[in-house]
């Protein structure tokens, strides 16, 4: 967006010359200006190459593949896959598997055995994570394969460990996820629904609004179910749907297990409609696709979604995803999923919700969410496990309240204080969170078969300072696992999204002094104006664009003193023409403009009082009505025969003229709410004939 705007403004000094109103010829254009724009368009080009190359994803050239073997009681299938490389003073990598086999189940075993339901052919897929590794993500290998079941094999059919705890929240609806969302990658969900005989609908709502992005594309849905996927959903059919449930079942996951579960129930159909709708409208991507019970009392469903390179920007974000599971029953399932924004698969992270926030709805605190995430890569278990978060100053430290934590304990103050937790402040505002004489497996122990029972996280909600600079602010955590040296987290960063803050103004200007043109003296009247404008919201400590639109009104007296000059002047006595003899005359002029006016400036705010700002206004007056008498001076004799000197007026026809197009540099300075709200404004202007002229106005901006 920024080059954009570089190579317009570029094109904008390379086609106009401007012409100031005081004189600057039309040869004599800003060559400066386009010099340093042409520098700065280039640096830009340059320095978004740099970005861009620094994004470009690996390629892994190493051959994935799957090999099989079959067994009495299944099919046994191994992977080979790159061989992982450690990062130089690193935690040994490993890999985290989801396979796929082809007929609707799933299995996240390093080397699964798979028992098939029928005899058959089927394509087998393995999506694998590198944790901790240092290089490419690795291809995604596939294989057909043939299995023979034995027939008395088929009484013996039992789910895998994945699938029997995979229902582990609500028994009924649940959404896993392979890994992290890493901008250039895709991510793997797996959707599980329990339905009882019952036919239903799963929707599924991505890229939250208040992310601003769309960082999830639908790359990919199974079918082992028949479904079919929809994402052409009216509206109407989906308050019809909403309508009809009775009762609804929150949970939220993220890794592991959250523990929250919250059930609704609805006395009415408008309760429900609220409160899908609500759900609904913070999301900007639906899809969805029927459950048919005859395929299967329990099924399974892969999704894959893109995570777009616009992700980029949040790499240290919290991005939730929703399933909902509506049965023709109407007692619903709602599962949440958490799912971090990362630049590369470490499990030690730090992650915040909102990542991004709108400047313009500060002036109340704000809930932020934080995820702090760890894992034992240790031999052997990990004790005690200490946290210690540096939080920004715009966060109240003491609003500290905790939602969820594994591994699950109760807080040290309670009477069994054997695995337990415990946080406070210290002295220079660093937030400690400390487990307490637990059992954390780690990743080295010869007999660990479940990588996610190494990790563990802490999820909690602060509040941050009523009234917020418009900046970043930065947290992160060092991770202490027992007496070992610490593990610096990533650094999660909130920023504010760029927006524009419109604003308008009113006002009234005055000229200073009576300017004169030859022996012509002008005077002008007070004027009024009115307008808006547009400027970046809120800037901190950092030059600003504006640009306005507004017009104004004033009138302008301009009178032209008496001077000698002889002539006849003819007038009308009993409709004869007569004539006098005049020796001297003056003229008056009145005039009424209504102007138009296009000022652009850059600023500068010192604090959220004052605010100061330098530019120029393109500027026209359009002369709306006009007005003039001209005075003739003549001696003429007295009634007692002395000589008296008398004039005569009459009005004069004099054309509108509206002026050129002109640049009327000036200087403003903004006192009161500078940032949002309301504000007084000087303004202080040159124009060739008014000369110098000020202005007080009111500015609010929203």
């Amino acid at each position: 967006m920024k080059i954009r705007w570089i190579i317009t403004l570029l094109f904008i000094c390379q086609k106009i010359n401007f012409q100031w109103s005081y004189g600057i010829s039309k040869s004599h254009s800003f060559v400066f200006i386009r010099l340093l724009l042409y520098g700065y368009f280039i640096l830009n080009i340059s320095y978004a190459s740099a970005q861009k190359d620094s994004t470009i994803a690996q390629i892994d050239t190493f051959e994935s593949k799957i090999d099989f073997q079959q067994l009495s009681n299944g099919v046994l299938f191994k992977p080979t896959l790159r061989p992982l490389i450690q990062v130089p003073g690193g935690r040994a990598p490993y890999y985290k598997y989801l396979w796929d086999f082809g007929d609707g189940h799933f299995s996240t075993q390093a080397e699964p055995i798979h028992q098939y339901a029928k005899s058959g052919e089927y394509e087998v897929s393995l999506y694998a994570i590198n944790n901790y590794d240092d290089g490419p993500k690795p291809k995604r290998p596939k294989r057909k394969i043939k299995s023979t079941v034995p027939e008395s094999a088929l009484a013996h059919l039992s789910p895998n460990s994945f699938e029997q705890n995979f229902f582990a929240s609500n028994g009924v609806f649940q959404i896993f996820k392979l890994s992290d969302a890493k901008p250039g990658e895709d991510i793997a969900l797996v959707l599980g629904v329990q339905n009882a005989g019952k036919k239903g609908k799963v929707y599924l709502l991505s890229n939250e609004k208040i992310a601003g992005l769309n960082g999830f594309q639908f790359a990919h849905q199974s079918t082992y179910y028949r479904e079919n996927i929809d994402s052409l959903i009216k509206t109407e059919t989906l308050s019809s749907m909403w309508a009809s449930v009775k009762q609804s079942t929150f949970t939220k996951t993220g890794s592991p297990d959250y523990g929250i579960k919250e059930v609704s129930t609805f006395q009415n159909q408008q309760q429900a409609i609220n409160y899908f709708k609500d759900l609904y409208n913070t999301y900007n991507s639906l899809t969805a696709y029927d459950v048919d019970p005859s395929s299967g009392d329990q099924q399974f469903s892969l999704i894959n979604l893109d995570v777009t390179e616009d992700m980029l920007v949040d790499t240290n974000a919290i991005v939730t995803i929703t399933g909902i599971f509506i049965p023709e029953d109407g007692l619903a399932n709602v599962h949440q999923v958490d799912i971090p924004v990362v630049k590369s698969h470490d499990p030690n992270k730090m992650s915040i919700k909102p990542a991004r926030m709108n400047y313009r709805f500060q002036k109340k605190r704000k809930s932020m969410t934080y995820k702090v995430q760890f894992q034992n890569d240790g031999e052997g278990d990990a004790k005690n496990v200490r946290l210690e978060m540096r939080i920004p100053d715009e966060i109240v430290k003491n609003s500290f309240q905790l939602k969820a934590l594994y591994p699950k304990c109760d807080s040290c103050e309670t009477e069994n204080s054997k695995g337990c937790y415990r946080y406070y402040v210290k002295d220079d505002g660093t937030l400690i969170f400390h487990f307490k004489d637990i059992s954390l497996p780690g990743t080295a122990a010869k007999d660990i078969t479940d990588m996610d029972s190494t990790k563990g996280f802490i999820l909690f909600e602060v509040e941050t300072q009523k009234k917020l600079k418009n900046k970043s602010f930065d947290a992160y955590t060092n991770i202490y696992f027992d007496n070992n040296p610490p593990i610096k987290t990533n650094t999660a960063t909130t920023r504010f999204l760029r927006t524009l803050s419109p604003f308008i103004t009113i006002g009234a200007t005055s000229t200073f002094g009576t300017p004169k043109e030859n022996e012509l003296s002008h005077k002008f009247k007070t004027g009024y104006q009115i307008g808006f404008g547009i400027a970046p919201t809120a800037p901190y400590r950092k030059p600003y664009w504006q640009i306005e639109l507004y017009t104004s009104y004033f009138k302008r007296d301009s009178h032209f003193p008496r001077r000698d000059e002889k002539g006849e002047h003819p007038y009308l006595i009993d409709g004869k023409t007569n004539y006098f003899v005049y020796n001297a005359v003056s003229d008056f002029e009145n005039r009424e403009y209504l102007t138009l006016q296009v000022p652009i400036q850059i600023r500068y705010n010192f604090n959220p009082f004052i605010s100061i700002g330098a530019g120029a206004s393109a500027r026209k007056d359009f002369n709306t009505k006009v007005s003039g008498q001209t005075t003739y001076y003549l001696e003429r004799m007295g009634a007692n025969g002395v000589m008296e000197i008398a004039q005569m007026s009459e009005p004069k026809d004099l054309p509108k003229t509206n002026s050129a197009i002109k640049i009327n540099p000036f200087l403003d300075i903004n006192i009161g709410s500078v940032n949002l709200g309301p504000a007084l404004g000087l303004r202080f202007a040159y124009d060739k004939q008014q000369q110098w002229n000020g202005g007080i106005y009111g500015i609010f901006r929203f």
